[in-house]
């Protein structure tokens, strides 16, 4: 990486420090790395969220943006699952419930390290980073066209979704009375052990991915739909197929629909608005205060 790149700069009006362009660094490593990955095992990956509108009206991070999304078709990012364990690259850490057991995500993420502060060992592999970075991957499951089997598989993810979220909030006796029930009606039984979360997790993924692509015409991340948007949802033929663009100094894979899919969740998306309020930015500044608060130098 060219050593302008860390430099601090304004793009669009938005100032951008060095110490924001380590952690971009840190991302992008991590990201050449999955999609190194996925070239090997030829598994098709699509760049998401703000990412996806960053490669395509931006040619790279926008401006105001911390973080690198990107998406895969469920037997795909199973399939990615598999070969993360395959690699066993220790460079990198892999977070998510097919991981380990403890995960409160409905998604995995691959990351730099495990938490703050980082040894120095590790941060020198990573551009001198203080912070845990990386990125984050998102299942597209099928959604069935039937409206009512669409409905019952959103009502039988949510009663999963819902106590794997909460996990550590509820009452104990609140959780056992909800994984009786559930138990009862989905003819399963869990293990109470200190693998309870993953089970949840790992059977809420098991409906999420109950519909074949014959069986629908929508793909959607089913967690989104838990979290109250209950109709979104992408037209799968906009993922057909993908194209490299420029994102940065490197290549990334934009869906074949990207105009549909980015006019769908951002509208006008040509037209740049300065917007930090998504998310908590930046995302690290919690580890940053940490950092500080204990002697660590940032």
């Amino acid at each position: 990486m060219n050593s302008d790149f860390f430099k601090e700069e304004v793009r669009e009006g938005f100032y951008i420090s060095a110490e924001m362009k380590k952690v971009w660094a840190v991302e992008m490593k991590v990201l050449s790395f999955v999609i190194s990955v996925c070239k090997k095992y030829d598994i098709p990956y699509f760049a998401d969220y703000g990412t996806l509108l960053g490669t395509v009206r931006h040619k790279g991070f926008i401006p105001w943006d911390d973080d690198i999304d990107i998406c895969l078709k469920r037997a795909d990012y199973m399939r990615l699952i598999e070969a993360f364990k395959k690699e066993n690259n220790t460079d990198y850490v892999y977070n998510g419930f097919y991981f380990s057991d403890t995960s409160g995500q409905p998604f995995m993420s691959v990351s730099d390290y495990t938490g703050v502060p980082i040894p120095a060992s590790v941060q020198e592999k990573f551009f001198g980073c203080p912070y845990v970075a990386g990125i984050d991957i998102y299942p597209l499951d099928y959604v069935p066209r039937d409206s009512e089997l669409a409905g019952l598989q959103l009502n039988m993810y949510v009663a999963l979704y819902d106590i794997a979220i909460r996990f550590y909030e509820i009452s104990r006796q609140e959780l056992e009375d909800n994984l009786g029930q559930i138990e009862q009606i989905y003819n399963v039984k869990f293990v109470r052990d200190n693998t309870l979360r993953g089970q949840i997790w790992r059977l809420a993924d098991s409906i999420a991915a109950m519909f074949t692509e014959e069986e629908s015409d929508k793909l959607t991340f089913l967690a989104r739909n838990a979290q109250g948007d209950v109709g979104f949802g992408y037209n799968k033929e906009w993922y057909d197929s993908s194209v490299d663009m420029k994102f940065e100094d490197m290549d990334i894979a934009v869906p074949c629909g990207h105009d549909d899919i980015l006019t769908m969740l951002y509208g006008d998306y040509k037209v740049p608005v300065c917007n930090t309020s998504s998310h908590n930015y930046p995302f690290y500044a919690k580890q940053k205060e940490f950092l500080l608060e204990n002697g660590y130098e940032v």
